[in-house]
Order: structure tokens, then C-alpha cells, then sequence
């Protein structure tokens, strides 16, 4: 778990998320010197200082079956987000130092994302270039919820490739699964098969869906977010009886594991990213 490449970047943009929200500045000044020790730390996992950091070919995130080799979009997302967050911090810290550090390295990683995982449609799963490379992957943009969630808009992946993943994913993680009834499955091939090359590829994930539902909602697309929102509750509250007990995965229309699961907590940024909207009058 220490190699985890997902970890000490989700610290970083929950103390971020947690600080938009409260606006308290001990809280920051506690926290930072930590944000600035983990995003160091996890610089070595970019070695070839293209701006974003690589998984090693085994599963080294919070997908646990599921390998990723290169750089993939789930956690390659997530630390663009992460050291886009980590600049913003630094800059409120004054501490120009780890913010033009980090600048540098943000400028370096929005373009190699885009270059090794943009396909003119959608980010493809990771860069390894194997068979399953170009997997549609529901969680592929976690890094942008997190910084939605943290309303912060700037356009840290270009707006057109986030419509058009987001566009790819309802089509065919959504809608073509179970026809939009159990959620957004993890992995879907571009043909419209299921990812099957792992456990968790072929899994509806509670707290992934209701993540991406909101990210709907944060970029506008209300009825996306909604209707995959919908599909998912559903079923687990008013079929399977698992309102109480949710767990955190479903697989297929008779089989779940791990009850009672924290991730989908997440239904609750459903409530926030409504707020925000609300808030700047796009609801």
C-alpha cells in the first residue's frame, strides 16, 4: 500500500477540498508543510519528468486487481489535479518557491496527458499500448471531480476532451450497461463489451458512479448526471434492499460484495456539486 500511486495525492486534494469548504487558514497553515513533504515524495514516480507520475505494472492503487502500466488516467488525473491544488495552496502561502516548482510541473503534465492518453474521443485507460489500453474507464476523470468539488474551474483539462470523455463515458459505461440500470460499470471496451480482464474492470462501483454523477452535474450535463445517479439507486434501494448495508461494488444484477462501504459516501458531492450550481445560477 505504501507504493500506492492514488494515496498521497487524494491527501493533498482533500486537504485542499477541506479548506475551500471551511476557508480556515490554521487548518491550511497546520496542513501544508505535509502537502508540500507527500507531493515531493511522489515525484519519484515520475521518472521521466514528463509532469505526471506512472504506475509500475502491478496493481499499485486503489483498484487493487486491476493493473495499470504507464500512465493511466485515473491516477494520472488525480496528481495533475493534485499539484494543480498543491500551486494554489502555495500561492496562498506565499511560498513562491513550491508554487513555481509545481507550476512547471502542472505546464509539463497537462501536455503529457493529453499526449499519451487523448484519442480524439476519450482518455484511454493507460499508456502501455496492450490490448486493454484503450478501455473506457468510468473513473478516468477522478481528478477533475475532486477539483470541481473544491470549485475550482479553471480549465486544468481542456474543456472539449472532458465533454466529449464525459459524452463517451454515459454512452457506453451507462447506457450500455444494463441499459443505464446498475450504475456506470468500471471498464467498457469501445466495441460495447465489458472490460472482463479483471474483477473490478467488469464492476459497477457505488461511489465511482455517484462521483461521476456529480461530475455530470458540476459540468452541466444535468440529465447525464441524474439518470446515472438514478439507475444505481435504484437498484440498490428499492431491488436488492441495500440501502442501509451499501456496498461497494455490484457485479452483474445478482451479485455485490463488501457492504457497508465508505466510498459511497460520495453520493453526498451529488448534494454539493447541486449547491454550487445553485450558487452561480446554472440551477
Amino acid at each position: 500500500v505504501s507504493e500506492w500511486k492514488d494515496l498521497n495525492v487524494k491527501f493533498v486534494l482533500q486537504v485542499y477540498r477541506d479548506f475551500t469548504l471551511t476557508k480556515d487558514h490554521n487548518y491550511l497553515r497546520d496542513m501544508y508543510p505535509q502537502v508540500v513533504v507527500v507531493m515531493n515524495r511522489s515525484l519519484r514516480w515520475d521518472p521521466d519528468h514528463l509532469g505526471v507520475i506512472q504506475n509500475d505494472g502491478f496493481p499499485d492503487q486503489t483498484y487493487d486487481t486491476w493493473v495499470m502500466l504507464g500512465v493511466s488516467a485515473y491516477c494520472g488525473s488525480l496528481f495533475i489535479a493534485a499539484v494543480q491544488a498543491t500551486v494554489k495552496m502555495a500561492k496562498i502561502m506565499e511560498d513562491n518557491e513550491v508554487h513555481d516548482k509545481f507550476k512547471d510541473i502542472l505546464e509539463r503534465g497537462k501536455v503529457s496527458f493529453d499526449e499519451k492518453l487523448w484519442n480524439g474521443k476519450y482518455f484511454i485507460f493507460d499508456s502501455s499500448g496492450d490490448v486493454y489500453s484503450d478501455t473506457i474507464m468510468s473513473d478516468q476523470l477522478c481528478g477533475l471531480w475532486y477539483l470541481r468539488s473544491c470549485n475550482d474551474e479553471d480549465e486544468v483539462f481542456p474543456r472539449s476532451h472532458v465533454q466529449s470523455a464525459l459524452k463517451t463515458i454515459y454512452d457506453h459505461n451507462v447506457l450500455m450497461y444494463y441499459d443505464g440500470t446498475q450504475g456506470a460499470v468500471n471498464g467498457m471496451r469501445p466495441n460495447g463489451d465489458v472490460d472482463r480482464i479483471a474483477t473490478q474492470s467488469e464492476e459497477s462501483w457505488t461511489g465511482v458512479t455517484y462521483a461521476l454523477a456529480s461530475l455530470f452535474i458540476f459540468e452541466g450535463m444535468m440529465d447525464e448526471g441524474f439518470n446515472t445517479a438514478r439507475g444505481l439507486y435504484e437498484t440498490i434501494f428499492e431491488k436488492s434492499g441495500l440501502g442501509f448495508a451499501t456496498p461497494e461494488a455490484l457485479h452483474g444484477l445478482d451479485s455485490y460484495r463488501a457492504v457497508g462501504y465508505m466510498r459511497p459516501l460520495s453520493i453526498w458531492s451529488i448534494q454539493h456539486a447541486i449547491e454550487l450550481q445553485r450558487a452561480k445560477g446554472l440551477l
